[in-house]
C-alpha cells in the first residue's frame, strides 16, 4: 500500500517471533526512516503525476519492500549465503497519452545489491535507490531507477510541501480488531517533483507531484480477508485523502480507515462510518482474467466531500511473476465533483486472494 503494498501479510499468529505493531507504537524520525528488521515486512512506496515540457502526462509508481524470512537476529555462525531477508522492487510507469503501463521488477536476497541504512531513508536495490537528505526546507528524496530492456527510467527529485502524517493513532493504523493485525504507517502526502524521464530513448524534463508512504508489521490481513482497495489523493483545493478498505471473500469490508490531511498539514483520522466507497464501473484483464473495479464515488458527509474517481489508463495490471508473486491494479486517477484533483488506486484480491502470499 501504499496500504500494503504488493505483499500481502497472512495471519501471523502470537509468539511466532516476530514484533507486531501494538497501540501505542512511539515513532522518531529520521532513524524510523530506516528499516525494522523485527517486523517482518515493509515497504518504501512513491506514487505520482508527471508532465513533460509538451504537456505530457504520466503516472508513476516506485517500491522497495522488505521481507524477512527468520525472526530473530543473524545466527553468528550463519552462512553468508543463508537469505535472512529479501527486498523485491516494483518501478511503473504509465504513459497516459500513449495508454500503455511498463512495469519493471526486481528482487534480491539482502547484502551488497539490496539493503536500507539503519537509520535513515536510504534505499537501494541494484541500481535502483531513495535516498532523503536534509532538513527543513532542505529536505528533499531523490529517486533513480531505470529499466533499459523495458525502455523507460526515472531521475527525480522531490520536496516535501507538508510535515510527515501519522495515520490512525500516531502511526498506529488498526486493519481489524485483533491490536495485532495493524501497520505502522507514515506519509508525505504531498510532494513537488522536478526532475527527468527516460521514454524508449528520449529525454523529458517533467514536473509534477509525488505521495510517500513508508508502512511495517507483522500481521494485518487477520482470517477472512482476501484483498483490499486503497486510494492516495491530492485535492487542489490543498488537502490529500488517503482511504483504504479491505474486502471478505463476500466483498464485505471487515476493516476501512483513512486520513484526511487539512491545507495546514493537521491529519484527521477517519473511521468506517464517516465515509462511503462505491465502484461505479468495472475493468477485465486479459492477463488474467482478473475483473477489477475501474470508477468510484467517495462520500464524506461531514467535510461536505463527494469525488468521483476515473483511472486515467484503463489497464494498470501489474503481474509480479519475477518478484512478489502477485498481480493487482495500481494506477493514476482524475478526481472530480466537489472537489477536483489527482491520485493513485491500488487493488488487490481481484486476481487471487491475498491471504498468506508474497
Amino acid at each position: 500500500m501504499a496500504l500494503l503494498g504488493a505483499l500481502a501479510f497472512a495471519f501471523v499468529p502470537q509468539g511466532d517471533g516476530w514484533k507486531r505493531v501494538e497501540p501505542g507504537i512511539a515513532l522518531v524520525f529520521p532513524a524510523d526512516h530506516g528499516p525494522h528488521p523485527e517486523y517482518r515486512t515493509e515497504w518504501w512506496y512513491l506514487t505520482g503525476h508527471l508532465e513533460d515540457e509538451r504537456g505530457a502526462r504520466f503516472g508513476f509508481q516506485f517500491t522497495v519492500f522488505r521481507r524477512g524470512l527468520e525472526a530473530g537476529p543473524v545466527p553468528a555462525d550463519a552462512s553468508p549465503l543463508r537469505a535472512h531477508e529479501v527486498y523485491a522492487g516494483h518501478l511503473v510507469l504509465t504513459d497516459v497519452a500513449g495508454n500503455e503501463t511498463r512495469f519493471a521488477e526486481r528482487m534480491r536476497r539482502a547484502g551488497p545489491l539490496a539493503g536500507a541504512s539503519a537509520s535513515e531513508l536510504d534505499v537501494r536495490l541494484d541500481d535502483w535507490s531513495l535516498v532523503r537528505s536534509g532538513t527543513g526546507s532542505e529536505e528533499e528524496l531523490a529517486l533513480a531507477a531505470a529499466d533499459p530492456a523495458r525502455g523507460f527510467g526515472l531521475a527525480l527529485t522531490l520536496h516535501p510541501e507538508k510535515p510527515l502524517v501519522r495515520h490512525g493513532e500516531g502511526g498506529y493504523s488498526s486493519k481489524g480488531a485483533d491490536p495485532g493485525n495493524a501497520s505502522a504507517y507514515v506519509s508525505w502526502p504531498r510532494l513537488a517533483v522536478t526532475g527527468r524521464l527516460a521514454l524508449d530513448g528520449a529525454e523529458h524534463t517533467v514536473l509534477g507531484s509525488a505521495w510517500y508512504d513508508h508502512e511495517f508489521g507483522s500481521s494485518v490481513l487477520a482470517g477472512g480477508a482476501v484483498g483490499w482497495d486503497w486510494f492516495a489523493l491530492q485535492l487542489d483545493d490543498g488537502r490529500e485523502l488517503m482511504l483504504f478498505t479491505l474486502r471478505d471473500a463476500a466483498g464485505a469490508p471487515p476493516a476501512s480507515a483513512g486520513t484526511l490531511v487539512a491545507l495546514d498539514g493537521t491529519p484527521r483520522a477517519l473511521h468506517r462510518a464517516d465515509f462511503t466507497l462505491r465502484p461505479s464501473s468495472t475493468w477485465k484483464s486479459a492477463r488474467t482474467a482478473a475483473t477489477y473495479p475501474a470508477g468510484w464515488t467517495i462520500s464524506i458527509p461531514g467535510e461536505a466531500l463527494e469525488l468521483t474517481l476515473t483511472p486515467l489508463v484503463p489497464d494498470c495490471e501489474l503481474v509480479s511473476d519475477g518478484s512478489t508473486r502477485v498481480s493487482y491494479w495500481e494506477g493514476p486517477v482524475s478526481v472530480t465533483g466537489s472537489s477536483t484533483g489527482r491520485g493513485y488506486a491500488e487493488l488487490t484480491g481481484y486476481a487471487g486472494s491475498m491471504a498468506g502470499r508474497f
